[in-house]
């Protein structure tokens, strides 16, 4: 009995030409030029205009505004950066990808990079109440999905950080998770210590205050 032809799996650097052609444009030398040079363009753009915008129409930029930014920055300059490198075969790691779930769980690097510190600011900034006895848990939230989350995604990725790679993917993989971490740096802070009961330089009369986030804790 003959056994069903297995279709051939794509490999990842087929992968990446149908990511570059179906969200880029990029079908020749000329496009994927084009293409380097819009992002290097947009990035120094969207770092002035977007915290001018959030400026504008809230009257700051806040948490939020530099999150946005750095977000959209990091975007243009790893697009610029993948396009520049891919034709550089000798640049592309020597090892095979294995496909088990250790590369599953790597695959999420990047989301973990970009929603671990948006979901982890959002339960900090008022969504739930920041108070005495609720502050140390939402802080330890918002450090697990800012820090520790993108930090444990990365490391299965490290095992493909290999010959001239590493000098391309190595700081890359350490400067973007770098990103989401520094967001939880303060939070931290304030874990380590604790709350201190000097008070509120804006409010004489509040509670407990967070010296590093600058937040005042209600009953």
């Amino acid at each position: 009995m003959n056994s069903p032809t297995r279709t051939p799996e794509i490999t990842p650097q087929e992968t990446a030409d149908l990511v570059a052609e179906k969200f880029f444009g990029v079908t020749d030398e000329a496009s994927r030029r084009r293409v380097i040079r819009q992002c290097l363009v947009a990035a120094p753009l969207y770092a002035v205009g977007i915290p001018a915008l959030f400026y504008l129409r809230f009257g700051e930029v806040g948490p939020l505004g530099w999150g946005t930014t750095v977000f959209f920055v990091a975007y243009c300059l790893l697009v610029a950066v993948g396009l520049y490198f891919r034709p550089l075969t000798e640049y592309h790691t020597p090892v095979r990808a294995r496909g088990d779930w250790l590369d599953r769980v790597g695959a999420f690097w990047l989301v973990g990079c970009v929603f671990g510190p948006l979901f982890g600011w959002v339960l900090t900034t008022g969504t739930i109440p920041l108070t005495q006895s609720s502050w140390r848990w939402l802080y330890a939230l918002r450090v697990l999905f800012a820090a520790v989350v993108p930090a444990a995604l990365a490391l299965p990725l490290t095992r493909y950080v290999r010959g001239k790679s590493a000098l391309v993917s190595l700081p890359l993989l350490v400067l973007v998770t770098l990103l989401p971490i520094s967001s939880a740096m303060y939070v931290s802070l304030d874990l380590w210590e604790g709350a201190s009961a000097q008070k509120s330089r804006t409010d004489p009369a509040a509670g407990l205050y967070l010296k590093h986030t600058g937040r005042v804790l209600s009953p």
